[in-house]
């Protein structure tokens, strides 16, 4: 399944309109994507599934990450990719990625037309890494088949209940989740995946007792709350990697992502309490 034929098949029908298209749907694979889409949905549609989904999709990134460092596989030769891409070929994390996010979505919606939808987008992400000459096709196979196999436990995921561990097990247990991870894999995203999930751990639970954010909001607050959100997200991405740099080794990496994760779980939503980005509740409205 390293044979070229069919990426050479998919790049014979190359043109630079295909080209273009596919470049875009590829970014809809990527890291920066998903930086953006699931804090989105924590701030502005559902805290609890979006939180579910961080926690899921980062494990889902996890192991990617984890096989990849296994099998150590090639990517396609250089003459034959039209994106720049490092690193190891086997699974694709855009194709898993994909599997992932799109299928955790059909899931949640209970809808055809999201199921048609997470088709469409696993194929069209997974069609693109051919196209582009950076994957081969086994390399798609094994995404989507680990992305369809996680997706099975995600019931399990789905019933997890902050509420009913004492806030200290809960720290303790989100510590030592996040250290047997980078303990195993403290290579490639590891350190990244594991960073963001302990992060997200931490913020989550401290929110539901602290902040207690509310996510309706007016379109404009909505707008406000993207804009402010993610330019901070990013922002900081930046900022704290000349700050974490005296950490030795992927503990740099470790501790800005758990940063990031408490920044987007945590203090955007207590920023977005404290500017008001949120509608009011009726009057007589009693808190449970």
């Amino acid at each position: 399944m390293t044979d070229s034929s069919l990426i050479l098949w998919a790049q014979g029908y190359a043109s630079p309109a295909l080209t273009a298209f596919l470049k875009a749907v590829t970014s809809l694979g990527s890291l920066e994507f998903y930086m953006l889409a699931i804090p989105i949905i924590y701030w502005v549609i559902d805290k609890h599934f979006g939180f579910r989904f961080a926690v899921f999709f980062s494990l889902s990134a996890y192991v990617n990450s984890g096989v990849k460092h296994i099998f150590r596989t090639a990517r396609p030769p250089l003459e034959l990719r039209q994106i720049i891409q490092e690193g190891y070929s086997f699974p694709s994390g855009h194709a898993q990625g994909s599997a992932a996010f799109w299928g955790f979505i059909a899931l949640e919606m209970k809808e055809l037309w999201a199921s048609y939808l997470a088709l469409l987008m696993v194929a069209l992400i997974s069609f693109s890494r051919i196209y582009l000459g950076v994957h081969w096709p086994i390399d798609i196979l094994g995404g989507i088949g680990i992305g369809l196999v996680l997706l099975l436990f995600y019931n399990r995921l789905a019933s997890l209940n902050p509420n009913k561990a004492p806030l200290p097990a809960w720290i303790l247990g989100s510590l030592a989740l996040a250290a047997l991870l980078f303990l195993i894999h403290p290579a490639g995203d590891g350190p990244m995946t594991a960073g963001f999930l302990l992060g997200a751990l931490l913020g989550y639970r401290l929110e539901l007792l602290y902040v207690d954010f509310q996510e309706e909001a007016s379109l404009i607050q909505n707008m406000l709350k993207v804009g402010i959100g993610l330019g901070l997200l990013f922002g900081l991405r930046l900022l704290l990697k000349p700050v974490t740099a005296w950490l030795p080794g992927n503990l740099a990496v470790l501790a800005r992502y758990t940063l990031l994760g408490l920044w987007a779980s945590l203090g955007a939503p207590f920023l977005f309490m404290k500017l008001g980005f949120f509608k009011a509740k009726p009057f007589g409205y009693t808190f449970h």
